[in-house]
């Protein structure tokens, strides 16, 4: 079963490598003033330099782990993301939409509001 980030199959070097995407990715949205965004498998595989296959990165079970944001499958919760993706009729994620959480949404709001003021 694909996991997003599976102990013995993930180096920490891999681990590493989406830890800081994803904390970039935030870090832009925040600037941006962005409380989401959709990104491609392709986009996301090229961004993360992953060395995991493509195939495992269109595949639901990935997202589903990704999404349960429990270790070893935490990077991108723990970055503050929620992670939502629609499969196509063969059951491929082609594109994954990552939504900061109600703890960055917040933060976010704060500084909107300070603009607004």
């Amino acid at each position: 079963m694909p996991r997003c980030f599976e102990g013995s199959k993930m180096t920490v070097q891999e681990k590493t490598r989406w830890k800081n995407w994803a904390d970039g990715l935030r870090q832009e949205m925040m600037t941006s003033l962005t409380s989401e965004v959709t990104k491609s498998v392709e986009s996301i595989t090229a961004e993360t330099s992953t060395s995991k296959a493509e195939s495992t990165l269109r595949s639901v079970r990935f997202w589903r782990a990704c999404q349960t944001g429990k270790s070893p499958n935490d990077v991108l919760a723990t970055a503050g993301f929620e992670i939502e993706f629609e499969p196509d009729d063969e059951r491929n994620v082609r594109e994954v939409t990552l939504k900061l959480n109600q703890t960055w949404m917040t933060i976010l709001q704060r500084v909107l509001d300070r603009k607004k003021a």
